[in-house]
């Protein structure tokens, strides 16, 4: 009944963190066409200390697990075994820089759209992201598919290496792009306003000349 239940908390943590994290995803990709608000970095802030919630259960139930299955020798630790704890320590470095460097730097940009950051700061957050999602996707793939079982240390990295590698280029290409889209929008933007709104204009107030008499 005891692993069962620790089962299932791992299930649940794992879903929980998984879940929340394309949440967390999905508020910041909103930024790449509409400017950053106090309400998004609040609720990314939020959606962050559960998410680390989630992986403290993920950690104490997996760890009890490893303890049941394994008695920590290190002789019956699998290929499938060794990658999970690989990819959680990986998952939870990466938890640190988003509280640490990520959220601190996309609240310092509330007002702006994502392409408008500055370079290093959107590709350094778009990477950041990209191990976040990669991750995720390959922690749920390894709880979930038992063919994944029997295979060895270098055919999971087969696997996971090219998913990890897509995951991440797919993600700075994004923070890339993003620069493209908040150019093309500013733009839109300024064609639907009135001339004397556009910066650096100067409007002229064009009077008749004025005659001298002498």
């Amino acid at each position: 009944m005891l692993v069962d239940a620790t089962r299932a908390c791992h299930i649940i943590g794992l879903a929980a963190g998984f879940g929340l994290a394309l949440c967390a995803d999905f508020v910041a990709l909103r930024s790449i066409v509409k400017p950053v608000t106090a309400s998004d970095v609040w609720t990314l802030w939020r959606l962050h200390r559960i998410i680390l919630a989630g992986l403290a259960v993920l950690w104490g139930s997996g760890l009890y697990l490893v303890q049941v299955r394994t008695g920590w020798e290190l002789s019956a630790f699998s290929p499938k075994l060794l990658m999970k704890l690989a990819i959680v320590v990986v998952l939870t470095v990466n938890a640190v820089f988003i509280g640490s460097y990520a959220l601190p730097n996309f609240a310092q940009n509330e007002g702006r759209r994502f392409g408008e950051f500055d370079a290093r700061t959107r590709l350094r957050l778009s990477a950041i992201a990209g191990v976040s999602l990669s991750c995720w996707l390959s922690a749920l793939a390894l709880g979930v598919f038992s063919q994944l079982r029997p295979m060895s240390f270098e055919g999971l990295q087969a696997v996971f290496a090219p998913v990890f590698l897509a995951v991440l280029a797919g993600a700075v290409l994004t923070g890339v792009m993003a620069v493209f889209v908040a150019r093309i929008l500013r733009l839109g933007s300024r064609g639907n306003l009135p001339a004397r709104d556009w910066p650096g204009e100067r409007q002229f107030n064009r009077r008749p000349p004025t005659t001298l008499l002498s």
